[in-house]
């Protein structure tokens, strides 16, 4: 049912035709906006099977891609690593996996701290107040929501270990079964000393409220273990001190300890998705589809003569069509090409900054790197160097599929004048085109645009 509303939604007029006519940065948008928020509802208490996600997971690819269900267009980049955060080397598109998933364990999160509500009251008439005795083998939504605790467990994410209490009064906080001094409960790492307690289920606040914490104990601590045992349980309580204020639980997955779905939701995104080493670079004063068309360069997943034959497609040569020295790829026609280097080379003089002959990405970001720039003027200065790939891929493709050929001469000062067109409608402030022409990289220019 959830596969078949979803599928409802996407392939209503009005979504399709925005998959044809919008570029790849508008469909990135509306894929996170849309297709990323309509099946919430759903996934908000259900545990959605693996089988379905992936079938809603090949939808947003194939809409992301521009094709139709139907369609069978080449995947230049594997949907697992577009759907990894930035700073993972993807996107941050999200898998919807990871988010049904943090929207079940937001429901863990209301038992454990234990808000109140009506909901929390009939959950504990039912299974009991100690979450770690709840059933996982009852038919139940519950319970299948804690069998995906268990499962998440074993794949890495501890979500009960986020959940801690900051100490109060101790009234609402059990002394042996909750995790208010470290990661785990005292039951755990104290188990003799456990099983010497004959009220089990004792708060913090009557614990502290007895004359000594071994008066409910069955018999008095022996030697060996126990004693050791008992021993650093009194030095943790030696420097426990108990106020007035209420006990408070805090999710430390967030800064301010307050749970959000968000924080579980890229958590389980960069244990379960493919990471690189290499975050996305993404520069917020230039367009989406150029940010995403450097993101596709830097991992060789273009279109070039050199891909397109290890793909098997048969082509009359597989030479740059741009100087027809060397075997087309992304490196080549970016940084080795005539054009490339002719293009670069007037950049560095409009900046002011010394050209070194680069051959790949990683060569550019170590020259890159070595600018002495301010970090605000060497972004601007980055958005201008993806502006400038985007059209010298443009100036490839027209050359090979326009009619007219296009015209080299004035390349250059259509990189200079798209970049200043799209800067000056991303900044908070306006700034003349003969400060841009003059002077990108002063510091007046950089206030107007950050």
């Amino acid at each position: 049912m959830l596969f078949l509303i979803y599928k409802t939604v996407v392939n209503t007029r009005h979504v399709t035709l925005k998959a044809k006519t919008l570029s790849i940065g508008g469909r990135l948008t509306l894929l996170k906006s849309v297709l990323g928020a309509s099946p919430i509802y759903n996934l908000s208490i259900f545990k959605a099977p693996v089988g379905i996600l992936k079938d809603m997971e090949r939808i947003r690819s194939n809409f992301f891609k521009g094709a139709d269900l139907s369609d069978r267009k080449i995947s230049w980049v594997a949907w697992d690593k577009a759907l990894a955060s930035k700073k993972s080397g993807g996107l941050g598109i999200s898998s919807y996996f990871a988010l049904n998933r943090a929207l079940l364990l937001k429901w863990v999160w209301r038992f454990i701290s234990q808000d109140g509500s009506l909901w929390f009251r009939v959950i504990q008439s039912l299974y009991g107040s100690n979450l770690d005795l709840h059933s996982v083998q009852i038919p139940s939504i519950w319970s299948s929501i804690l069998r995906e605790v268990n499962v998440l467990n074993s794949k890495g994410f501890n979500f009960v270990s986020h959940c801690k209490i900051r100490i109060g009064d101790g009234c609402c906080t059990r002394f042996w079964y909750d995790s208010w001094t470290s990661e785990q409960p005292l039951c755990i790492m104290f188990p003799r000393i456990f099983a010497l307690e004959s009220t089990k289920d004792s708060t913090v606040e009557c614990k502290f409220g007895l004359p000594s914490v071994d008066v409910s104990f069955r018999r008095p601590v022996r030697d060996g273990v126990e004693r050791k045992q008992w021993n650093d349980l009194c030095e943790i309580l030696d420097h426990v001190i108990l106020s007035s204020s209420k006990d408070r639980w805090y999710c430390d997955l967030s800064g301010d300890g307050e749970f959000r779905v968000k924080e579980v939701r890229s958590c389980l995104d960069n244990i379960l998705l493919p990471s690189s080493d290499v975050p996305t670079r993404w520069v917020s004063l230039i367009p989406i589809k150029i940010n995403i068309f450097a993101w596709r360069a830097r991992l060789d997943r273009l279109p070039t003569r050199s891909n397109l034959a290890c793909r098997g497609i048969v082509m009359d040569s597989v030479l740059c069509p741009i100087c027809g020295s060397d075997t087309e790829t992304i490196s080549h026609i970016l940084f080795r090409c005539n054009l490339g280097v002719h293009i670069f080379r007037k950049i560095c003089r409009w900046w002011e900054v010394d050209w070194l002959d680069v051959s790949s990405f990683d060569d550019w970001l170590e020259w890159f790197s070595a600018i002495r720039l301010s970090s605000k003027v060497k972004l601007l200065m980055e958005g201008v160097c993806m502006v400038a790939w985007w059209h010298i891929w443009a100036y490839r493709n027209k050359l090979l599929f326009d009619d007219s050929p296009p015209r080299q001469a004035t390349l250059f000062d259509d990189i200079v004048s798209r970049s200043y067109f799209w800067c000056v409608n991303r900044c908070i402030a306006s700034f003349s085109w003969e400060t841009w022409l003059k002077k990108p990289y002063s510091d007046l220019l950089v206030m107007f645009l950050f």
